[in-house]
C-alpha cells in the first residue's frame, strides 16, 4: 500500500472531492484530487473507484477507454497506513484489515478490466499509486515519474498485486531487488525496464487527453491498438548518451544474488562477499528493514513467480491481514510516518534466522476466508497485453527459435507493436547482453 501520513483514525470517511469523474465522448476521465496527500489512497477513493469503474465496464456502449490521471506533483504516493496503525493500536484491526480487501479487490478488477485504461504516472508513483498503475495496458512516463516500492521501510511487504506484476513486467530478479530495497526509478528508467509503456513529457499530457477522447473506438480489442499507436505519436526519443540508471555488471550481480532459489541468509552472505560497492550498498540498505518483512517478502515475491494475478493477489491479502496484527507493522509506520523518527524503528527480530518457517507460513499461506471482490471471474499467469518495449520473456522465446541476432532485430523491426517503439535496438542489446551467449553462431539464453 505504501506511505501516506494520514493520521485519522476513522478509515472509512467519505469526501466527495478526493476523486474527480467526467465523461467525454465514450472515454471515462478518472482525477486523484488530494494533492495535500500526494493523492494517496484512502477508503474514500479506493470506494469510488471501485464502485465506478464496475459501473463503466457495465456499459458497453458509452464506455470505451478510462484515462487514471491526478492532480498535484503525484499521480499517487501511497496507501492510508497510517490510519491503519492506529486503528490496530486501538483495537480496531477488522477496519484495517477490509481497506486492504478493497484496495486489493480495485487492483484485482484493473488487471482483468474489459475496457483499454491509460494512467497517467506523471509525478510519484509509489504504493497504492503502482498497484492503480502497474495493471493497466497503458503506464505513461514522463519527466516527473519517480517509481518506488518503499513497503519494507515501515514494516510491511510489497503489495498490490506486485509479488505478481514485478516478477512478469520485468525480470523476477530485478522485480525482486527493487522491491526489497525499495529502490526508486525515474520516468525514462521506468520506461526502459518495462514499468512504463510509453514516455511522454508532461506538457504533452493535455493535447494527448484531448486526443484520446477524440479517438473513433469501436469497442473491441482493436481499440487497444488504435489507443497504443496515438501514444506513439506522442512518445519521446530516447534521450542522447541515455545510460539505465544499473551498469550490466551490476545487473549481472542482482540475477547472480536475487534468484529463485536464494534465502535471505544467502542473499546477505552472497552480498557481502561480493564486496563491491554496490553489493555493499545494497546489504545496507537491507539490513535497515524488518527481518520479518524481508523474510516474508521474499517469500511473496518467490511464490508470486509461480501464481495467478488472482491468486497473488489473494496471497497478499493474507500477509497484509496478518502483519495488522503485528507489532512490525505498526512500530514501522508510528516512526517513520507518524513520529517522523531519524532512528530506526525498533524491529522484534534482530536478525533473519529469529524468523521460523511457520512464523512465514503464517503470513503466506491463503486464507480462505479472506476472498477478492470478483467482477470479471478472470484470471491469467502473464498479462495479455504488452505496449512496452519487450519484455525478456518474449525475447526467450525468440532465442529459443534458435533465430541470430539480426533476425530477432529484423522481426521485432516489422512487430506491429515493437517496431515504433522508443529505444528497441538499445533495449535489446542490454537484455542479450545480461541473459545470453554465444552457442556457435547463435545465441543462446542463460538459464
Amino acid at each position: 500500500m505504501a506511505l501516506s501520513t494520514a493520521s485519522s483514525s476513522s478509515i472509512k470517511k467519505i469526501d466527495p472531492d478526493d476523486v474527480l469523474f467526467n465523461n467525454i465522448n465514450s472515454t471515462k476521465i478518472i482525477t486523484l484530487n488530494r494533492p495535500s496527500k500526494l493523492n494517496s489512497l484512502n477508503w474514500s477513493m479506493i470506494a469510488k473507484l471501485k464502485q465506478r469503474l464496475a459501473d463503466y465496464s457495465k456499459r458497453e456502449n458509452l464506455t470505451k477507454l478510462v484515462i487514471q490521471k491526478s492532480n498535484g506533483r503525484a499521480f499517487c504516493a501511497g496507501g492510508d497506513v497510517a490510519s491503519c496503525a492506529i486503528n490496530n493500536t486501538s483495537g480496531n484491526i477488522d477496519d484495517s484489515i477490509s481497506l486492504f480487501k478493497e484496495e486489493y479487490s480495485l487492483d484485482y478488477l484493473l488487471a482483468t478490466y474489459p475496457k483499454p485504461i491509460v494512467s497517467f504516472q506523471n509525478g510519484i508513483t509509489m504504493g497504492g499509486g503502482v498497484g492503480l498503475s502497474i495493471h493497466t495496458p497503458f503506464r505513461i512516463a514522463t519527466e516527473n515519474t519517480r517509481f518506488a516500492m518503499p513497503e519494507m521501510d515501515i514494516g510491511f511487504f510489497p503489495d498490490v498485486g506486485t509479488s505478481f506484476a514485478l516478477n512478469k513486467v520485468v525480470p523476477s530478479s530485478f522485480g525482486w531487488y527493487l522491491a526489497l530495497t525499495g529502490e526508486n526509478l525515474n520516468g525514462w528508467d521506468n520506461y526502459y525496464i518495462g514499468l512504463s509503456t510509453h514516455f511522454i513529457k508532461a506538457e504533452k499530457l493535455n493535447s494527448l487527453e484531448d486526443s484520446l477522447v477524440q479517438l473513433e473506438l469501436s469497442g473491441d480489442e482493436g481499440d487497444y491498438d488504435k489507443v497504443n499507436n496515438l501514444l506513439e505519436s506522442f512518445s519521446e526519443p530516447l534521450p542522447a548518451g541515455y545510460k539505465f540508471k544499473f551498469s550490466i555488471d551490476q545487473l549481472k550481480l542482482i540475477e547472480r544474488i536475487f534468484n529463485e532459489d536464494s534465502t535471505l541468509e544467502q542473499i546477505f552472505e552472497d552480498l557481502s562477499k561480493e564486496g563491491s560497492d554496490f553489493a555493499l550498498a545494497t546489504l545496507a540498505t537491507l539490513n535497515k528493514k524488518s527481518p520479518l518483512s524481508l523474510k516474508v517478502a521474499l517469500t511473496v515475491l518467490q511464490r508470486g513467480s509461480r501464481s495467478d494475478i488472482k491468486e497473488a493477489l489473494s496471497r497478499e491479502l493474507t500477509a497484509a491481514s496478518e502483519f495488522m496484527r503485528d507489532s512490525d507493522f505498526n512500530e514501522g509506520v508510528s516512526s517513520k510516518l507518524i513520529k517522523k523518527s531519524k532512528n530506526l524503528p525498533q524491529w522484534k527480530y534482530k536478525s533473519s534466522e529469529q524468523v521460523t518457517n511457520k512464523e512465514i507460513l503464517r503470513f503466506v499461506r491463503i486464507n480462505p476466508k479472506l476472498n477478492l471482490e470478483k467482477h470479471f471471474n478472470i484470471t491469467f499467469n502473464q498479462y495479455p497485453w504488452n505496449y512496452g518495449l519487450p519484455r525478456f520473456d518474449e525475447i526467450k522465446t525468440l532465442i529459443d527459435q534458435k533465430l541470430s541476432k539480426r533476425e530477432i532485430i529484423r522481426f521485432l523491426e516489422t512487430h506491429k507493436i515493437y517496431k515504433k517503439k522508443v529505444g528497441l535496438k538499445h533495449h535489446l542489446d542490454l537484455v542479450l547482453q545480461l541473459k545470453t551467449e554465444l552457442s556457435g553462431e547463435k545465441l543462446k539464453w542463460k538459464i
